[in-house]
């Protein structure tokens, strides 16, 4: 709707005329302009205002892809077309006898590129008015000519109307359609989007269930029966000092408690909030850098090198990144039989975005990554990667491993910090 003069108008919907479905009309119009112009060319009495017609029609036909080409028809070329539709039209009616056919052109395109109903109804009025002038200057003021004028203006006025006003509303409720259409398609995408959200915290809540009923009760019983073990120990008959393997027994037992309580706080703190406590709060880097402390690798060298602030990562990149980290030096723990590991975060950036690299090396013998294609670390840590957008690369030779984790990240500047911890009984 628009306000004009203090009154409120029905403005046309936006659109445009120039898709796939169109081109018989586009042809239609060209096919026209070229009859016209060859009855004026080869017309058995020649007219001297010819070129001027034919000049007329070549202007009209080279502005129209130029004029109308657009997404919205409420725009000023459009509208400009329409004048210089108009203007030629009359023009013809001037110069050459058969120009009344193109009416049957210009009616339909007044109201196809017009914005609005007044626009339409007075670009006809001019149509209208304008040709019966120039038929009035070159067939005279005889009574006859005057009133078959007359009614051919009347009634091409008030067809053209008709007409235009029908397609108008056509139109409209065309664009209606189209918007109510997009709009249902809309709600059921948020719909399927809610549906899906509501699955994924149904499963959350029964996974979350799933390790409170076992996994964090068997932290519980291996805690309680380690430190059982220990007090039993502790209370054994004195038979002098205790010995290498007394000692070495208590070491481990109080290795067990202590990893089986970190677990246990793990458990409960996926079961209370979905993140991991290495990360609550958002402290990413001071998660990995904890990982020699945390990780109990007996015998291995752990190195961690992290500048001191990353980009914003959310909740899920942050998982994603630590688990990883934390699977792959399982791996080097269980599999590789390095002595030192290395891990590295540093961001590289390319010209279109930053990229995150979360990097684990060991100097163990190495594998080969095809061989183990199917297995589950490998495959858990992909997904997770693939679920934020980043990917996975693994490299290994004899002389050692490469894991390396890639994120996109919005960019910003780091500075580079390194933190280098021992852990085990490494020489």
């Amino acid at each position: 709707m628009s306000n004009i003069g203090g009154r409120t108008e029905r403005l046309l919907p936006a659109r445009s005329v120039w898709t796939t479905s169109m081109v018989w009309w586009h042809t239609g119009f060209y096919v026209a302009l070229a009859s016209v112009s060859y009855f004026a060319l080869f017309s058995q009495e020649p007219d001297p205002n010819t070129p001027l017609a034919v000049a007329a029609l070549l202007l009209l036909a080279a502005a129209y892809p130029f004029l109308t080409r657009t997404q919205d028809l409420r725009t000023a070329k459009p509208t400009l077309y329409v004048v210089l539709l108009v203007a030629v039209v009359v023009f013809l009616s001037f110069v050459y006898d058969g120009a009344g056919v193109l009416l049957f052109v210009a009616f339909p395109q007044v109201w196809m590129f017009t914005a609005s109903q007044r626009q339409g109804v007075v670009a006809t009025a001019l149509l209208c008015v304008g040709v019966a002038a120039g038929q009035i200057s070159r067939w005279g003021l005889e009574g006859t000519e005057v009133y078959g004028i007359s009614a051919q203006l009347v009634t091409s006025f008030v067809a053209s109307c008709m007409i235009g006003l029908w397609i108008s509303k056509v139109i409209e409720q065309s664009e209606q359609r189209a918007e109510l259409l997009a709009e249902l398609e809309a709600t059921r995408k948020e719909l399927n989007e809610a549906e899906q959200a509501r699955g994924a915290l149904a499963e959350r809540e029964r996974m979350a269930r799933e390790i409170h009923d076992t996994l964090a009760q068997g932290f519980t019983s291996i805690a309680m029966l380690s430190e059982a073990a220990q007090a039993q120990l502790r209370t054994l008959p004195a038979m002098g000092a205790p010995d290498d393997r007394d000692l070495g027994l208590m070491h481990s037992l109080t290795a067990i408690s202590q990893t089986a309580r970190d677990n246990l706080a793990e458990a409960r703190s996926l079961v209370a909030s979905g993140v991991p406590s290495d990360v609550q709060g958002g402290d990413l880097i001071a998660a990995l850098r904890r990982l020699p402390d945390s990780m109990h690798l007996d015998g291995i060298r752990l190195t961690v090198e992290v500048p001191d602030t990353v980009q914003p990562l959310s909740s899920t990149q942050q998982v994603a990144l630590l688990r990883t980290a934390q699977e792959a030096l399982n791996n080097v723990r269980k599999h590789s039989g390095a002595t030192a590991a290395r891990v590295l975060v540093d961001v590289r950036s390319s010209a279109s975005q930053q990229r995150l690299r979360l990097t684990v090396t060991d100097n163990g013998c190495g594998f080969d990554p095809s061989a183990v294609h199917s297995g589950f670390g490998l495959k858990s840590m992909a997904a997770r990667l693939q679920e934020i957008h980043g990917e996975l690369k693994v490299t290994s030779t004899g002389a050692g491993t490469t894991l390396t984790a890639v994120v996109p990240v919005a960019p910003v500047r780091t500075t580079a910090h390194a933190t280098t911890t021992e852990t085990g009984n490494a020489p």
